[in-house]
């Protein structure tokens, strides 16, 4: 509870700091009980200035709205993938494993960042929000907006390691629009005072091994072969992530390589992101045990493959990168983590950004292999 009382302290000033930010919002003096806001993208828009229901839509577009604390019963239409009508056999995202009853909110399209029209207008919301990375959907935006007559307002989502500033923005203009204006500084000075913490603890260290992450999803589940360049956990504990001399491809941080590349580098620690396990054939974990060329990799030759739980699903799950960061930094920096309980730190971490400690829940899963060492017989 040490480490909870100084990461809250932590928080409580870089909110006070927070609050000299810049503000998202220019209210006009029409005192018609309306606002016009400039939303992630740059695109002026008139709403309610106390909204009573809202649709969302988007890849994970959820996320966001659980970790401002919204009440559900606010949200009257949600995305396709947040809807009951996604028939995902695991989930793999703590903000959904932390309200399940997500599921039972109406679906505002049938696919993922489709909107339908009518299903909109019947909803009875009085703001569409909708996540994505970049301008791309203005246009779509701007139509739903034109034919409903409800107003359209894009947030932005994206890699919280090459897109913090962006997400922030984004995490203070929601937090205005919905009267969470506090709880939007404290989210953001809870990412800052973990990410201070991390930091702390391997300031002026390098870890002289080498790593590599494999299994990371994008657009779907992916083998050995999807990587991440950018790797939060990596980038943030000063490791040296093999993949970091090739880009990036999206704007999660995701990359796929080639097995050849993988040999090259020949990594002396790997961590297999669990998403993986949901892939054809079983992903990355079933390769590694069946390809012989990557038995005669020195990570695998020394047993020092890991397991971690899923950094994307339906986009980045900001809170498990930083969780992931704890675990990952106990075993390349022991000493320096050693008053680290990965699992605690997990919940401690899900408690505070989704409402509730979902470690157990998200290992069950993904087959009950969170944070294990695996073992492979080299016969």
């Amino acid at each position: 509870m040490k480490n909870l009382s100084l990461i809250l302290a932590v928080a409580a000033i870089l909110a006070v700091v927070l609050t000299a930010g810049c503000v998202t919002t220019d209210s006009p003096q029409s005192g018609d009980g309306m606002v016009t806001i400039t939303d992630a993208f740059g695109r002026e828009v008139t709403i309610p200035e106390n909204p009573e229901k809202i649709a969302v839509v988007g890849s994970g577009s959820m996320r966001y709205f659980v970790y401002l604390g919204i009440d559900l019963d606010d949200v009257c239409a949600v995305d396709y993938q947040d809807s009951a009508l996604n028939k995902q056999t695991f989930n793999l995202r703590p903000y959904y494993l932390a309200n399940p009853e997500i599921a039972k909110i109406p679906e505002v399209g049938a696919a993922k960042g489709v909107v339908d029209n009518e299903k909109l207008l019947m909803s009875g919301a009085d703001i569409l929000f909708m996540g994505g990375a970049s301008s791309s959907n203005a246009e779509v935006a701007n139509e739903i907006q034109e034919k409903t007559g409800v107003p359209v307002v894009m947030f932005f989502t994206g890699n919280y390691v090459t897109d913090s500033e962006k997400i922030q923005d984004t995490l203070l203009m929601l937090g205005e629009i919905l009267g969470k204006e506090q709880r939007a500084k404290d989210l953001i000075a809870y990412f800052d005072a973990v990410e201070a913490d991390l930091k702390k603890r391997v300031n002026g260290l390098s870890a002289d091994e080498t790593v590599y992450v494999g299994g990371v999803s994008y657009n779907g589940v992916h083998g050995f072969d999807g990587t991440d360049p950018t790797y939060y956990p990596f980038t943030i504990l000063n490791i040296k992530n093999a993949a970091s001399e090739i880009s990036s491809v999206s704007q999660t941080g995701y990359a796929q390589v080639s097995k050849e590349k993988i040999l090259e580098w020949d990594p002396d620690f790997i961590f297999v992101d669990l998403s993986t396990i949901q892939a054809a054939e079983g992903g990355a974990l079933e390769e590694m045990k069946n390809d012989p060329s990557y038995k005669e990799l020195t990570a695998v030759k020394n047993s020092m493959v890991y397991t971690v739980n899923p950094h994307t699903s339906m986009n980045v799950n900001h809170e498990t990168t930083l969780a992931n960061s704890y675990f990952i930094g106990k075993l390349l920096y022991p000493e320096q983590f050693e008053d680290i309980d990965p699992v605690k730190k997990a919940d401690e971490i899900y408690s505070f950004v989704v409402g509730e400690p979902v470690f157990d829940l998200l290992k069950e899963n993904v087959d009950g292999l969170s944070y294990q060492r695996v073992l492979f017989d080299r016969q």
